[in-house]
């Protein structure tokens, strides 16, 4: 846990940081979904993938849809959202998830 902390949140500290069950979505992914708020108070949101396919477009706009019924489920907007993931990657998901405003890190 603290292995992926220091690889998305360099120079930010999070204040709280809880697990969210991918069930609570009526998700089936095999997902961690964590949510944390940090110091600016500002929310955070960290989805860790680990799959061994290679992850593409239709992965990414699934991705975006769970963080939109985070959202609703949770009652805030996330700031930040990141990706950590260890499949291959698609250069047409990186770009889709980059202009949605996330993070991705391998």
């Amino acid at each position: 846990m603290k292995e992926m902390l220091e690889k998305i949140c360099k120079n930010r500290v999070l204040t709280s940081l809880e697990t969210i069950d991918p069930k609570i979505l009526h998700s089936r992914k095999k997902l961690m979904i964590f949510s944390g708020v940090d110091l600016q108070h500002y929310y955070h949101v960290v989805f860790r993938s680990e799959q061994k396919s290679r992850f593409i477009l239709k992965h990414a706009q699934e991705l975006i849809a769970l963080e939109k019924l985070l959202e609703l489920h949770v009652g805030h907007v996330y700031k930040h959202k990141h990706l950590l993931i260890s499949a291959p990657l698609c250069s047409k998901a990186i770009n889709w998830l980059k202009q949605s405003g996330w993070k991705v890190v391998r």
